[in-house]
C-alpha cells in the first residue's frame, strides 16, 4: 500500500532536516515551528470528518494538535513522543513509523475521542482532548480553543477549495455527481443525471480510490468525452493516480505522475493547452505564488513545468476555467478581502504553453467567507463567476464574462440556495449548455438540490437526490 503522507519538520539547526530513525532512538525537539503545517491540518480535518466525529471531538483534535506540536508532524518529542499528537509507541499508540503517519495518528486520536465524547457528554473539547491524551497539564487544551478554531476554519477552507471540476462520467452531455468516501473504505459512488434527477441510491464506481488525506478531483484526462477520477497523494510520494471512466464505473487506478503537489498545494484540473484532454494544475498557495502544470498525454501526465510565478498566494481562492472562450482553460483567483477593500478577481489567460500576466477582471466579488465557483452559467462558451454566501441569507451572485472582464457588481441569481455548512457546485446537469447550481446539504439530511440556470438566473431549488455525500466525504 502506498504511503499517504510523511511530513518532516525543520528543527533549530540551520538548514537541518530531522528524519525519523526507524529504530527506537528518540530525540528531544530543540524547537517547534511557530505555525501550523497546512498539509497536517488538512489531514487531521479530513480524518475527523471521514470518521464522522462530532464538532466537539473535531475541535478537541485541533486543540490537542496545537498544544502538542503546533500541528506539525514532529519526528521528535519528550521521551518517546512523536508526531502531530506526540503519541508514544511504548504506550500502545502504534509503531514509530505508524505514529509518524498523520492519517494513522489522527485515526488513533479520533477513535478514542469518539468514546470520550460519548461517555462524557458534558465535557468541553479540551476535556475530551485530555481524556485521550492523559497530559500532565490538562488545562492547556481548553486554553488553545481560539487558535484551534482558527485552524479548523482554515482546514475546512482548504478542503473545500474546489471551484470547478467536470463530472459527466457517462459522456451523455449531462453532468453527474460523485462522492469519494476516502477514509479506510476509499469508495467512489456516482449518481447519474437523467436531466431531471440524479438516479438511484448511487452506485459504487470504484472500491479503492483516494485514501484519507488525498485530494480527489475529476476531469476528462484521455479525451474520450467521459470524465475520469484523479487523486493526489501529496506528501513524500506526491503521486497522481487516475481511474478512467468506462461509462458505468471507474477502472482500476494507475499512476500517471510520480511527483506533483507534494505539500499543501491546491490542485485543479482543466484543459489548459486546448487539445481536448484535461491537465493538472498546482498552486503553491504560499509566499511564492507559483503555478505548475503537467499536461496530459492521454495515458499519463508529462513532467511538470512552471506556468506562472506569482498567482493566488496564501489566503486566496484559485480556480481553473476557460473564461475567454478560446478552448484553453485559464486561471482565476479570488482575493476575498473584507468588504469593498480587497475582494478582487484576477485572471491569467492561457497561451497554450504558459499563463500570461494576471489582470484584474473584477474589483468586488466573493467577499470574505463566501464560496466562489466558476462555470458557464449563461451558455455563451465563456466561464463566469458565481459566489454563494452559504449562510442564513443563502444568496447566489453572478458576474458574467465578456471575454476580457467580469461584468457588473454581481447580480443576485438566487435568494435562497446553499445554507451554512452546505457545499455548492456548478454543473450542467440537464445538458442544455448552461451550468446550473448544485448544493450538497451534508449534515443530517445529505440531500442534493439543484437550481437550473435560465441564462439570467437560477430557478428555485429542487431536490434531485435524498441521500448522497455524507459529512466528511468529498462531493463533486
Amino acid at each position: 500500500m502506498r504511503r499517504l503522507l510523511a511530513i518532516l519538520c525543520a528543527l533549530g539547526t540551520a538548514g537541518g532536516v530531522a528524519v525519523l530513525d526507524p529504530t527506537p532512538a528518540f530525540a528531544t525537539c530543540s524547537s517547534i515551528p511557530s505555525t501550523a503545517d497546512p498539509a497536517v491540518i488538512v489531514v487531521v480535518h479530513r480524518v475527523g470528518r471521514n470518521l464522522n466525529v462530532s464538532d466537539k471531538a473535531l475541535l478537541a483534535g485541533f486543540e490537542a494538535g496545537w498544544v502538542e506540536s503546533h500541528m506539525n508532524n514532529l519526528p521528535c518529542g519528550d521521551k518517546t513522543s512523536l508526531g502531530v499528537f506526540q503519541q508514544r509507541y511504548d504506550y500502545g499508540w502504534g509503531t514509530p513509523e505508524q505514529i509518524m503517519d498523520p492519517v494513522y495518528a489522527s485515526t488513533q486520536f479520533f477513535t478514542r475521542a469518539i468514546g470520550c465524547d460519548r461517555d462524557h457528554p458534558a465535557y468541553t473539547a479540551g476535556q475530551v482532548a485530555q481524556c485521550v491524551q492523559g497530559s500532565g497539564f490538562p488545562d492547556r487544551y481548553d486554553q488553545a480553543e481560539g487558535t484551534a478554531r482558527q485552524l479548523l476554519a482554515a482546514a475546512r477552507r482548504i478542503v473545500e477549495t474546489s471551484a470547478g471540476s467536470p463530472t459527466d462520467f457517462t459522456g451523455d452531455g449531462k453532468d453527474d455527481i460523485v462522492t469519494f468516501t476516502q477514509g479506510s473504505l476509499a469508495d467512489a459512488y456516482v449518481a447519474t443525471s437523467t436531466g431531471t434527477t440524479f438516479t438511484g441510491t448511487s452506485v459504487k464506481w470504484n472500491d479503492y480510490f483516494s485514501l484519507g488525506g488525498e485530494t480527489a478531483l475529476t476531469g476528462d484526462f484521455n479525451g474520450d468525452g467521459k470524465d475520469d477520477a484523479v487523486t493526489f497523494t501529496h506528501g513524500d510520494d506526491a503521486d497522481v493516480w487516475v481511474a478512467l471512466s468506462t461509462g458505468t464505473s471507474f477502472a482500476g487506478s494507475t499512476k500517471w505522475h510520480d511527483f506533483f503537489a507534494p505539500h499543501a498545494e491546491l490542485v485543479a484540473t482543466g484543459d489548459v493547452n486546448g487539445d481536448g484532454k484535461d491537465d493538472i494544475v498546482s498552486f503553491t498557495h504560499d509566499g511564492l505564488g507559483d503555478v505548475w502544470v503537467a499536461l496530459s498525454t492521454g495515458t499519463s501526465f508529462a513532467g511538470s513545468t512552471k506556468w506562472h510565478d506569482w498567482f493566488a498566494p496564501t489566503g486566496e481562492y484559485p480556480a481553473v476555467a476557460d473564461v475567454n472562450g478560446d478552448g484553453k482553460a485559464d486561471i482565476v483567483t479570488f482575493t476575498q478581502g473584507p468588504g469593498d477593500t480587497a475582494a478582487d478577481v484576477y485572471v491569467a489567460l492561457s497561451t497554450g504553453t504558459t499563463f500570461a500576466a494576471s489582470a484584474k477582471w473584477h474589483d468586488l466579488f466573493a467577499v470574505g467567507n463566501e464560496l466562489p465557483r466558476v462555470g458557464d452559467v449563461d451558455g455563451d462558451g465563456m466561464a463566469d463567476i458565481v459566489s454563494f454566501t452559504c449562510d442564513a441569507n443563502a444568496d447566489a451572485y453572478v458576474a458574467l464574462s465578456t471575454g476580457s472582464s467580469f461584468t457588473g457588481t454581481g447580480l443576485k441569481w438566487s435568494d435562497y440556495f446553499c445554507l451554512g455548512g452546505e457545499f455548492p457546485y456548478l454543473a450542467d446537469v440537464n445538458g442544455d449548455g448552461k451550468d446550473d447550481a448544485v448544493t450538497f446539504t451534508k449534515g443530517s439530511t445529505n440531500d442534493v438540490w439543484v437550481g437550473l440556470s435560465t441564462g439570467s438566473g437560477f430557478l428555485g431549488g429542487v431536490k434531485w437526490h435524498d441521500f448522497f455525500g455524507l459529512p466528511g466525504e468529498t462531493t463533486l
